[in-house]
């Protein structure tokens, strides 16, 4: 705000700079006027002169210089009269007070235009920052039309997911648990479905035990060292008081951490708690790891090295064009999210693919013993698949195995 006042002050002062010093010459309009009616005399001479050189070289015919002398002549006379008009007018009227208006007038109306045409609330912090990002009316518009888009495209797994999750966000349970529902039946053997789907039905019920366990443990029968099922079982049986059961779906979870992070602190200290209340003794503490131990579970982290080589049907080659966009993507072998991306142009098939050092989706959770290899050629040139995309799989992959052939082979 205060930058904005300097700058639009500035510019006022500009423009004042320019318009007082004029008027508060001490000379008067009747000198200043006849200097500058001689001078426009004198460059009108000048003209006239050209114009006679011109006939003399033979660069203009006499009709032309004619016209051109008869129109010059004109306006020396009407210079003429202006002077004489000037000098008649005789006593010079003083400027200072003209010099006043600006000086008072100019940031005045500055002023009043920016009230009446500008941005006024732009000058208020609070009201700024209040605009900042989307507004809770734009997210829902948007969501609106991802849910118009879905309608058509009704096997659409990812963009359901989306969907789902932005209902979450916008706390419109209802629609979120339909459309987890939905999910449900697109994707049965898909754990996050029913993971998130459980987190939605506890919300809205206030708690997980009852109808939001249920899908948690459909989501454990799919996946059962799946994380947020495993935090949901242990919640919905710390709220039966059943605190033993708690702490041992926690443990699974802590199992999972590296013992130096902030998280395992956390949900050490939650499971102490519940052994606690269930009367058994707290966990010991974890010394911290030897320098060789840490390197190996460094290693462990960055073991998604799996390579091989992708390529497209010759039966689905001529509906491949040069500029769509070439996803391949590593998945758990029961599903999930991708765990890490690669993207191509279409011009670049057949050729060579690998997730040696390429950043993890998942963080620092472990990478699965095997996994899923796919790849989508899509039209749109979006993550999310949509019709007429070409797909490809390949399940049940060492982590680390090369040599893979990934064959692009269907048409969604």
């Amino acid at each position: 705000m205060i930058t904005f006042i300097v700058f639009a002050g500035l510019l006022v002062a500009g423009a004042l700079l320019l318009l007082l010093p004029p008027l508060l010459r001490s000379r008067s309009r009747h000198d200043a006027e006849p200097e500058q009616a001689a001078i426009a005399l004198t460059v009108l001479r000048e003209h006239l002169a050209d114009l006679d050189a011109d006939l003399a070289a033979g660069r203009i015919d006499a009709a032309t210089h004619a016209q051109s002398r008869e129109e010059l002549e004109r306006r020396a006379l009407e210079e003429g009269e202006a002077s004489a008009a000037s000098v008649a007018s005789a006593e010079a009227r003083p400027a200072k007070r003209w010099a006043l208006a600006l000086a008072l007038g100019v940031p005045t109306l500055a002023a009043l235009a920016y009230v009446a045409l500008g941005n006024p609330d732009g000058l208020d912090p609070e009201k700024v920052a209040a605009r900042q990002g989307f507004s809770q009316a734009e997210i829902a518009d948007m969501v609106g039309k991802l849910a118009a888009r879905l309608e058509k495209e009704p096997d659409n797994v990812e963009g359901w997911m989306m969907l789902a999750r932005s209902y979450t966000v916008l706390q419109d349970y209802p629609k979120a648990a339909q459309t987890y529902e939905k999910l449900a039946r697109l994707a049965p053997g898909e754990p996050d479905v029913y993971a998130d789907w459980a987190d939605v039905v506890a919300a809205q019920r206030g708690a997980v035990a009852g109808d939001a366990e249920v899908l948690v443990r459909k989501a454990l029968e799919l996946a059962p060292d799946h994380p947020k099922a495993l935090a949901l079982a242990g919640t919905a049986a710390y709220q039966r008081k059943d605190f033993a059961a708690a702490a041992g779906h926690w443990e699974k979870i802590l199992a999972r951490i590296p013992p130096g992070e902030d998280l395992a602190r956390g949900v050490r200290a939650s499971i102490n708690d519940a052994r606690a209340k269930a009367g058994l003794a707290p966990l010991a503490d974890m010394p911290a790891p030897p320098p060789a131990a840490a390197d190996a579970a460094g290693a462990g982290s960055s073991a998604l090295k799996v390579s091989g080589r992708v390529e497209i049907d010759a039966a689905l080659r001529d509906r491949l064009a040069p500029d769509d966009t070439v996803f391949v993507f590593v998945r758990g072998e029961g599903g999930g999210a991708p765990l890490a991306a690669l993207r191509f142009r279409g011009s670049e098939l057949p050729r060579d693919f690998s997730f040696d050092g390429v950043p993890l989706m998942s963080g620092e959770a472990p990478v699965p013993a095997r996994v899923a290899v796919a790849a989508r050629v899509s039209k749109t040139g979006n993550v999310s698949a949509a019709p007429g995309d070409l797909e490809g799989r390949v399940a049940g992959v060492a982590a680390d195995a090369s040599g893979v052939k990934l064959l692009i082979d269907t048409q969604r």
